[in-house]
């Protein structure tokens, strides 16, 4: 593998590809500086003690335009970010800590939660997710009280966040409810410890029998190497590959993952830099997710919509709505995201946004009357791509230019029969621009361009 391809592979898997006039530069941000925290919801100014019996929902429920709000803004922080490993660890932990609330500054407020703490220490993630406001909602811990206990959030840590099924037992789960009765938030959206629901009682957690709290909890689960493990299969499994791993290459990085205290950023580079990664078995060998594919094709044609909107639309006609995961396990993984319906939609996103197209195509109803929806069923999906600059970078012919978007665009070449084809299509083209237009739609419409 040359150092373009090594490059290529980087920005594909830390990044959402290269954009064309950086083509690879944004391999130096890796690491870098952290963009800002996501502000567009304010937080809201309450009386300490409200009056009345004023619920939480009704103090801060805002309006679906304000999730809308939030969700776009994710989207082009996504699109436009000068520290895009940062913002693909975010869209990771967003899935694996998986959360639902219509609550939009909570949303925003955990959103930025896993920003801070992204490539950071992961320890210190679990506690502060563990005590986030949404998380508790989500998970019934605000109805956790002593004698009372939901099982809810404890089971959740233990088989989605840190352990894996399998590596805990029930009564674990019923001592450790016990252990997080009391653990709520107040009607300002902060993190609040309800001493007179907590069970002081003794508790008998993995064994050892004591008067555990919620943070001795989570301190236990920590001294727990499974953790280390479990944690680190599925980073590897979203940055590298679900398939094809040998056990002893998991264990090799968990264990210093591990030894490094939960040091996130070591572990990344540890996977970044080892010459594993670049083996051609783990290159363009794994779907993208809906919002890879979508930020992918802005970044790689540096566009942005006409019309905002239409990524709502598209969000849903793809599977992947950012605030709104399917349930606690999140969304699907590798294969799952594609079947024949979903594959002929994605092959024809390109000719939708750089031909102005109209389609009829439905996104399926996901039984959810809270969640997103454009405002109008027929929007402007255009990009507005600048192609009379990008034909100044992919210029010499039209055979050459094929060759160079397919060389940027796919981490596998295509066939010759595809090669042909493309090329035909694009034999009318009217100017430069014209045909890299065409060459472009062409080659994103492979099947291959829906790999990294």
């Amino acid at each position: 593998m040359t150092d373009q391809d090594k490059t290529k592979h980087l920005c594909n898997r830390a990044g959402f590809g290269c954009s064309p006039s950086n083509k690879g530069k944004e391999v130096k941000s890796f690491f870098g500086k952290s963009d800002p925290l996501i502000e567009v919801i304010p937080k809201p100014e309450l009386p300490d003690n409200p009056s009345g019996k004023m619920q939480f929902k009704d103090i801060f429920q805002k309006s679906r335009e304000n999730l809308m709000k939030l969700n776009l803004a994710w989207l082009e922080k996504l699109r436009t970010t000068e520290d895009p490993l940062r913002e693909k660890m975010v869209l990771f932990w967003h899935n694996h800590f998986s959360c639902r609330t219509l609550i939009p500054y909570l949303a925003q407020q955990q959103n930025n939660l896993l920003r801070k703490h992204a490539l950071g220490n992961f320890a210190d993630m679990l506690l502060e997710i563990s005590k986030d406001p949404a998380m508790l909602q989500f998970l019934n811990n605000q109805q956790n009280r002593k004698g009372h206990p939901n099982e809810n959030f404890a089971r959740e840590v233990m088989e989605l966040f840190t352990l894996g099924r399998g590596n805990y037992t029930e009564t674990d789960i019923k001592e450790a409810a016990r252990a997080f009765t009391g653990w709520g938030f107040n009607a300002k959206g902060e993190y609040q410890f309800r001493e007179k629901l907590h069970d002081f009682e003794s508790k008998t957690f993995r064994g050892q029998t004591k008067n555990f709290t919620g943070e001795d909890i989570i301190s236990s689960i920590l001294e727990d190497k499974q953790m280390a493990r479990f944690i680190t299969q599925k980073i590897i499994a979203f940055f590298v590959s679900q398939e094809n791993l040998p056990s002893t290459l998991i264990d090799d990085c968990a264990q210093s993952f591990y030894k490094s205290g939960y040091d996130i950023g070591k572990l990344m580079k540890e996977i970044f830099s080892s010459d594993w990664f670049y083996k051609s078995e783990f290159v363009g060998n794994r779907i993208k997710t809906p919002i890879e594919l979508i930020i992918g094709i802005q970044h790689q044609t540096e566009s942005q919509f006409a019309d905002l909107q239409s990524l709502i639309f598209f969000q849903r006609a793809l599977g992947q709505l950012l605030f709104f995961p399917p349930n606690v396990g999140g969304w699907p993984r590798g294969k799952q995201w594609i079947d024949s319906s979903s594959l002929t939609f994605r092959m024809a996103v390109p000719r939708l946004v750089f031909h102005k197209q109209e389609t009829e195509f439905q996104a399926k109803e996901d039984g959810d009357v809270n969640s997103l929806r454009e405002k109008k069923p027929k929007r402007d999906f255009s990009l507005n791509v600048d192609w009379a600059t990008l034909a100044t970078r992919f210029r010499d012919g039209a055979e050459s230019a094929f060759e160079q978007a397919e060389n940027y665009l796919l981490s596998r070449p295509t066939s010759a029969e595809n090669k042909k084809v493309i090329l035909k299509l694009s034999a009318g083209a009217k100017d430069e621009a014209d045909l890299i237009k065409k060459i472009f739609t062409g080659v994103m419409s492979l099947p291959e361009y829906q790999l990294c």
